[in-house]
């Protein structure tokens, strides 16, 4: 896997300077980063499944407004955050760059699980 596509990037919030940011990070290597526009993260996770099975990850957080939607540096279940963001992955998004976000995301987390890493999100 090329990690260097994890490096700082910011590909997906360059030019939303002025609204919400959601990075994720590696916590033993704070360059290993992912900045993302509130707006790709809504297009994600904004109308998720009401089937009764219960949010979790990235879902229950972006539509309760808890944990990493609330605090700063929390770290998560890489998991339980994994298989969140796949519950999207045949999902048709408002923005064509969405679903270059998404598999952005994807790689990042499937990095930090192959490697036991930490991962921490911060919302601003």
């Amino acid at each position: 896997m090329d990690i260097g596509m994890l490096v700082n990037n910011s590909e997906f919030y360059d030019g939303f300077e002025d609204d919400h940011e959601i990075e994720l990070f590696i916590n033993e290597d704070t360059a290993l980063s992912v900045h993302i526009w509130e707006g790709y993260f809504s297009d994600i996770f904004g109308e998720p499944s009401f089937d009764g099975e219960g949010w979790y990850g990235f879902t229950r957080d972006f539509q309760q407004c808890e944990r990493t939607f609330e605090e700063k540096d929390v770290d998560i279940n890489v998991n339980e955050y994994l298989l969140d963001l796949l519950n999207y992955k045949n999902k048709t998004f408002r923005f064509e760059e969405t679903k270059d976000c998404y598999e952005l995301m994807r790689t990042f987390l499937e990095y930090a699980k192959a490697n036991s890493k930490t991962v921490k999100v911060n919302w601003w």
